[in-house]
């Protein structure tokens, strides 16, 4: 008896699992418009572009998109680019939305998926920093 429980218990887990993924991918398709791009330097200061520019476009797995922003930083205007042609994946077990570029996978940690709310975060190695973009849905 147990072990049908404990059974029934672990498939209704991936049940649910899977419908979470499903209905997040349902929610990214279509145009998002960049409001807000927070960047977080090497020495941990914040810097906000509240008038960023640019869209994200979701079609099936693919994403394509160019988001412009720059930063007033102790060093002068800092700029970034954001410019995704390609595909994307989801790791919702490690909070990851991924994108799939002819340079390699770009990781983002996931903040909010909604029908209306899109928000994370990408980790730039290079020049060790944090860079968090907010979209809202057109």
């Amino acid at each position: 008896m147990r072990s049908n429980l404990l059974l029934l218990l672990v498939i209704s887990c991936c049940f649910v699992s899977c419908n979470k993924e499903k209905r997040y991918n349902r929610y990214l398709q279509g145009s998002w418009k960049c409001t807000l791009v927070r960047l977080q330097d090497y020495d941990g200061f914040t810097f906000f572009d509240h008038q960023p520019s640019g869209t994200l476009v979701f079609n099936g797995i693919k994403v394509n998109g160019l988001i412009l922003s720059q930063f007033a930083s102790f060093q002068g205007v800092t700029l970034d680019t954001l410019n995704l042609q390609g595909t994307f994946t989801m790791d919702l077990t490690n909070n990851e939305l991924n994108w799939i570029q002819n340079s390699g996978i770009l990781k983002n940690r996931i903040f909010v998926i909604t029908r209306d709310n899109l928000e994370f975060e990408y980790f730039d190695v290079v020049s060790s920093q944090r860079l968090r973009y907010v979209f809202e849905k057109q």
